[in-house]
Parts: C-alpha cells; sequence; structure tokens
C-alpha cells in the first residue's frame, strides 16, 4: 500500500461559519494500492509532458492552487483549460475511488476533546503547531486504520516540515505490525503527491466556498465537481441537497456541522 500525504489550509480571515475557524490546518492522505503505483505514475508525468508540450509551459508538477488561480506559468492556457484540467482528475478519480483520509486541527479541536494544550515535540513534530500536530494525528490514524491487517505501507508526505527523502513515522509506526516506511518527498519527484494536492484542495477549497455569501457560476461549478467525486472518506460528512447551490448559505452550512457533531458525540456551540 502506498500512501500520499498533502496539507491544506486558509482562508485565515472573514470566516462567518461558527463551526470552522480561519487556522485550521488540514492534511490529506490518499491510499493507492501497490498494484497500481507504477500506471499511475506513468500517467501523471505522460500528461504534464503533454500539457507542457501543447502549450510551451515551463512546469515540473501539477499544482492545484496555481491551476485554479491562473498563476504563472498556467496563466498562459487557453480560457477554461484550467478547469477542464480539474475535471479531468475528477474524473479520474471518480473511476478509482481511492481511500482518502482528512485531518483538521485547530483551536477549537482541542476544546471539543477536553485538552486544554498539547506541548512538546516528537523528532521533527512539534506539536504545539495545527499544522504539525494535524499531521502526527493523521498518521496515527492511518496507523490504527491499517495495524489489524496484512498492509505493508509506503507513506510519502509532501516536503515543508522535512527535507526531501527524510524519514518521518517511525516513532508513530515503532509498533506497526507490519513493514512502515515513510519518507518526505518533493511533488514533481513522486507523481502520487500530485493526486493528494488535487484532493487536499478540492476539500479546502469546497469548505471555503460553501460559506461564501456570493458564489459565482464558477464557485458552483467546483461544488459540483465536488460533490459528483463522492470522495470515499470515512472523514468527510455527506447529506442529500439540492443541485442548485445558489440558496444554500453559511447558516445551512453550520446546521449540517451542527448535525454532524452531535453524531459523534460532540457539543453544539
Amino acid at each position: 500500500m502506498h500512501i500520499a500525504i498533502d496539507d491544506t489550509y486558509g482562508p485565515t480571515t472573514s470566516i462567518s461559519s461558527e463551526y470552522v475557524t480561519g487556522n485550521r490546518r488540514t492534511n490529506v492522505g490518499v491510499v493507492f494500492p501497490d498494484k497500481d503505483i507504477s500506471y499511475i505514475r506513468e500517467q501523471i508525468t505522460t500528461c504534464l509532458v503533454y500539457i507542457k508540450n501543447e502549450f510551451s509551459l515551463d512546469i515540473r508538477e501539477f499544482h492545484f492552487v496555481e491551476i485554479y488561480n491562473r498563476k504563472s506559468p498556467w496563466d498562459k492556457l487557453p480560457d477554461k483549460a484550467n478547469l477542464a484540467i480539474f475535471s479531468f482528475f475528477a474524473h479520474i478519480y471518480t473511476k478509482y475511488k481511492w481511500k482518502v483520509f482528512v485531518q483538521t486541527a485547530d483551536d477549537r479541536t482541542l476544546r471539543d476533546h477536553g485538552i486544554e494544550k498539547i506541548k512538546g515535540k516528537i523528532n521533527q513534530f512539534n506539536l504545539e503547531k495545527l499544522s504539525d500536530l494535524s499531521l502526527f494525528w493523521l498518521l496515527t490514524k492511518i496507523k490504527n486504520f491499517y495495524s489489524n491487517t496484512s498492509e505493508d505501507l509506503n507513506v510519502f508526505i509532501d516536503e515543508g516540515l522535512g527535507k526531501p527523502n527524510t524519514i518521518v513515522g517511525n516513532e508513530i509506526f515503532h509498533d506497526y505490525p507490519n513493514k512502515y516506511q515513510g519518507i518526505f518527498q518533493s511533488s514533481h519527484e513522486e507523481p502520487l503527491l500530485q493526486i493528494a494536492d488535487f484532493i487536499a484542495f478540492v476539500v479546502n477549497r469546497s469548505t471555503h466556498l460553501y460559506m461564501k455569501k456570493n458564489r459565482t457560476e464558477i464557485d458552483n461549478w467546483f461544488l459540483q465537481l465536488f460533490n459528483n467525486m463522492d470522495i470515499n472518506s470515512d472523514d468527510l460528512s455527506k447529506t442529500s441537497m439540492a443541485r442548485d447551490y445558489s440558496n444554500f448559505t453559511v447558516s445551512d452550512f453550520d446546521k449540517l456541522y451542527k448535525n454532524n457533531r452531535c453524531r459523534k458525540g460532540i457539543k453544539p456551540l
């Protein structure tokens, strides 16, 4: 089993939700079966080469926040071609339905679980930083999920907390019953991380758009894309809703959030 992990966050200001905070930090892990790894890597690389040659772009990876916002060099694409890339990756995901783990940490997470503050460091993890804490918890969640299986785990985490090829997670998986290997890696060196980047961006962007007061046509298109993907994750709450998002407000969003908290036994605010 191979798992690619990337982080996401924001926006940090103007949060109108009662439940979603501006300082939240999220890590997303996407699980790939070993038999598909070579094919996935080959296909991502082939797609990059095609776009690079077709549009004369100087690119080394798919970085979806830049693609969505048409930051250079993605601004050289034809109109809405950036959205076509999102549709392409969403189509790939709906075909394979890879399992996804999501872990968010914010200033409310600890209070919800009766914890005042976490202090200390464990190797690279500074547990006082929400981004580190989110990643630490995600790895712990993955370990617990697969501990009763015979799965060997190869984990790739997007560089940032550690330099490429730096070992990570041994202190968490020290008693894992099967083989574990975890390293930090750059996303242009490991194509699997580009898919994790895509899923992380889609999850985070959708959360922001659900809270947005005046959504554009493209905003509503993006939410429909997200819903159609039907991401395979126990960490994402799902509900039926109308295809027209124009009347969906932050109050509706918070109501869904409140109901989800109640189902988990967490008191509403």
